[in-house]
């Protein structure tokens, strides 16, 4: 057995750091946690568990570590303190830890009891970890790189190759240079926090029945809905390729980042309000007395390249800051590239509390706090991540000991198999993407959303452009082009639409009647909009005791930023992504998909799962506050923590891995592009006797440290055989033998016809539009073994459901309908 040691009663160093709230681990908060009581078993050995897992006690619950003897595989993961590996002194484990206890479990009973014990038990091996012991009424979410259900299914998979599979790599390269992947360990994060929300939601279907409830999660698939809309956009236009939401750019190329006298910006010139006073801002009179420019509607269809090029002329005279705050308090989206250095000290994330500490191996370090707020249910860093089996025999799990508090559901049999939040009701205000996409999200878990739209003034994802794409237009169908555009159609999935004028008085009163028929609101506006429409918690509760309003803003509701207009493109930069993110050397660049919208939508719906979950148990309201610069922080939470362990400002690291090498992008013989990486050493072996070029089995590649020093030279050699092979047969042969490899995916390939590993899970499905037709379109990237999901429906065209919803749910008749339509408050667009 192992040796028991103290639960230590964790204090933190004080800190000379200025603005930073420290979280003390012996605190004791007045409030009760969401999932107070509820007890998670980590048995994962990947970062996406290890996340999940901690995002549950972030929120209350008693997670437990089992760990063996040389510890879970993020304590081998460097960066170290110091530069030097040892159990305790990782970065990785640190951040993804954090509020659990480790135990060593040597004994197969005392194993079972663990099991036995659990309310929540997480897995990242494929196949499916069997459980004897497991609760029938427990959830086993299983998380894995491509899921338990498709034709990849077992073979390994990593940051790198996900990146390849979902065409992000594709899109994110200079043109004429390598495919590049996401920053760091993005695809954990994101498979972390969708096993999270999934478990979460299965927890509120729980009840005793024949066996556990097993939650299957894809990395590949959640990581799929990051980009997605720009790959049905290509096909839905007949395009033959996309390039993101930026396009692929020469390196030199100004946008979407400028150089300033002191670091880089980004601009949204389109959006820009107050025109010629920006000009001024910029230096650039001359192009500020533009007439046709000085409107924002209908600048998208401008050429504004010569104003690009002008921009990256006169910027370098400029500093980023004092042009940063004076072009917000004019209304134009603008951001700064922030480094570490600069995150760690921003003025809105210490005015929000949102930098925490925490300690690697003693030392005092800094740490992104909550990805989202709650009130009043809190979020709380309480302990540091823990030692190899500090916790072991004071965890001990017993049969028969008394769960997490659960009620038996109250809805049938034929409504929990819509979705485990089935009953749940949501009235969206969401706009664009990290709304849209989080209420979609909700949607495919069971919740009716319905989406408020406008006629006057709809969704910018419906009017990108001013007509029906090429790629669906259809002289045999009504159609009309806000109807039919694939950004919109992609992300407003099961969902139903009305549309109120709320610049009518009639409106507002139909929509305050409206909400006390909803559990959830959720909006994205800046956060001056809904308060100018008399919006606040105090009103809302007044109608509807346990309201739960979540909202998404670029800075949040406080803090010095709070009104500053912002979007993806400006927050990724705010958030210190773009300093992670790009080719070894560079200073920096966004991605190219906007990917702050996704990682703010995966984020509020987790916000939500606690909110309801705290709501269900005591009643109350709850307000969520989600900052897209603090969430997409919380994804680059392992640079900050390295930041102070190192001090060294993390810098873009390519393809490359810390640790792990081979693990790089080589061009293929067809014109493709292979990655190729060797996690193990059984995968080393395989691959060199694959290839069978002696050079490979030199001394100075033979251990995994070696092979790292010796890359260089190591890449040299990959790269030569890859320059000969056909990319498809390569990752074929490859992947049958153990090795993480994959041809990069253009996204137009992706939509245009779907790959068999996404049709034979589920996840892709041919859904039929009444106006575009049928098209393939990505769903749920889970599956639930208590139910079967329903079929998806397509989005909602303008105001599709109006009458619907406001007939059944107000009591309106069908003349009183006809009215609203003729005073043009609510309606389709072919009714309007």
């Amino acid at each position: 057995m192992a040796l028991c040691m103290v639960l230590r009663n964790l204090s933190f160093c004080s800190s000379s750091m200025h603005g930073i709230k420290q979280q003390q681990a012996t605190s004791v908060s007045s409030m009760k946690a969401p999932y107070e009581g509820l007890r998670v078993l980590d048995l994962s050995d990947r970062h996406s568990g290890a996340f999940a897992a901690r995002l549950f006690g972030d929120f209350g619950a008693e997670v437990i570590l089992v760990e063996s003897r040389e510890g879970h595989s993020l304590r081998r993961e460097p960066p170290f303190l110091d530069g030097k590996p040892g159990p305790d002194r990782s970065v990785m484990h640190a951040f993804n830890n954090w509020n659990k206890k480790s135990v060593v479990v040597d004994e197969p009973e005392e194993f079972a009891d663990f099991v036995a014990g659990a309310d929540v038990v997480i897995t990242t091996s494929n196949p499916l970890r069997t459980l004897p012991s497991l609760s029938n009424d427990a959830i086993h979410i299983c998380i894995t790189a491509h899921g338990l259900a498709s034709p990849l299914s077992g073979k390994p998979g990593n940051n790198l190759t996900i990146s390849a599979r979902t065409g992000w790599s594709f899109i994110n390269r200079y043109r004429g240079e390598p495919p590049l992947q996401m920053p760091r360990n993005q695809t954990g994060y994101i498979g972390g926090v969708l096993g999270y929300i999934c478990g979460a939601a299965a927890l509120r279907r729980r009840k005793s029945g024949t066996s556990a409830e097993v939650v299957d999660v894809s990395e590949l698939e959640a990581f799929m809905l990051t980009v997605h809309p720009w790959g049905v956009r290509s096909v839905y236009a007949n395009a033959g390729e996309s390039n993101g939401s930026s396009g692929i750019r020469p390196r030199g190329r100004a946008g979407p980042l400028w150089d300033a006298a002191d670091g880089r910006m980004n601009f949204g010139i389109a959006d820009f309000r107050n025109w010629s006073q920006a000009m001024e801002v910029l230096k650039l009179p001359e192009i500020g007395k533009i007439s046709e420019l000085v409107p924002d509607i209908g600048r998208h269809s401008k050429d504004l390249r010569f104003v690009t090029r002008a921009i990256a002329e006169s910027l370098p005279s400029v500093s980023r800051w004092p042009t940063f705050h004076k072009l917000a308090r004019l209304r134009c989206l603008t951001g700064v590239m922030q480094d570490i250095q600069d995150l760690v000290g921003n003025e809105q994330l210490l005015a929000r509390d949102f930098i925490v500490e925490t300690q690697v191996d003693g030392k005092t370090v800094r740490a992104p706090g909550a990805p989202g707020k709650l009130q009043p249910s809190p979020w709380k860093l309480h302990s540091q991540a823990p030692k190899i089996d500090e916790h072991h025999g004071q965890t001990a799990m017993k049969k028969g000991q008394v769960l997490y508090n659960k009620e038996e559901p109250s809805l049938s049999e034929k409504e929990l198999s819509v979705g485990p939040l089935s009953g749940v009701r949501v009235l969206s205000f969401g706009q664009a993407w990290s709304g849209t996409f989080s209420t979609e999200l909700l949607a495919l878990l069971g919740a009716d959303v319905v989406q408020l739209g406008s006629i006057k003034r709809p969704d910018v994802f419906r009017r990108l452009t001013g007509s029906v794409p090429d790629g669906v237009l259809d002289s045999d169908r009504l159609q009309h082009p806000l109807n039919t555009q694939g950004e919109y159609n992609s992300v407003n999935l099961n969902k139903r639409e009305v549309t109120l004028d709320l610049g009518q008085e009639v409106g507002r009163e139909l929509l305050w009647k409206l909400i006390p028929k909803f559990d959830i609101l959720v909006d994205n506006f800046r956060p001056t909009v809904m308060p100018s429409w008399g919006f606040t918690m105090e009103k809302l509760q007044e109608i509807k005791s346990d309201v739960i309003w979540a909202s998404v803003s670029g800075y949040g509701q406080s803090g010095p930023y709070w009104d500053y207009p912002a979007n993806g493109a400006t927050t990724e930069p705010m958030s210190g992504l773009s300093s992670l993110h790009g080719y070894e050397g560079d200073l920096g660049m966004n991605t190219a998909g906007l990917y702050p919208d996704p990682v703010s939508g995966y984020f509020l719906v987790a916000s939500i799962m606690a909110a309801l979950t705290h709501r269900d148990q005591t009643g109350e309201a709850q307000r969520i506050d989600l900052s897209m610069m603090e969430a997409l922080a919380h994804v680059c939470g392992d640079a900050v923590i390295e930041f102070d362990v190192t001090g060294k400002i993390p810098r873009p690291g390519g393809n490359h891995h810390p640790r792990i090498a081979p693990h790089n992008c080589y061009d293929a013989a067809d014109g493709q592009w292979l990655v190729i990486a060797t996690e193990t050493e059984a995968a080393w072996l395989s691959l060199i006797k694959h290839i069978g070029d002696s050079r490979l089995f030199a001394d100075k590649f033979a251990t995994m440290k070696s092979r790292k020093i010796n890359e260089v030279s190591l890449d040299t050699i990959l790269g030569e055989w890859c320059a000969s092979q056909n990319a498809d047969s390569a990752e074929r042969e490859l992947g049958r033998l153990g090795v993480s490899v994959a041809r990069v995916r253009t996204l137009y390939e992706l939509f245009e016809k779907p790959e068999s590993n996404f049709v034979e899970s589920g996840f892709f499905s041919f859904i039929d539009h009444p106006e575009t037709g049928p098209t393939w379109l990505p769903g749920r990237p889970w599956r639930f073994s208590a139910a079967e999901g329903s079929p998806l429906r397509p989005s909602p065209c303008v105001g599709e459901h109006s009458k619907e919803v406001l007939m059944n749910e107000l009591d309106l008749t069908e003349k009183d309908y006809q009215t609203l339509v003729a005073k043009g408050i609510t309606g389709t667009v072919y009714e309007s």
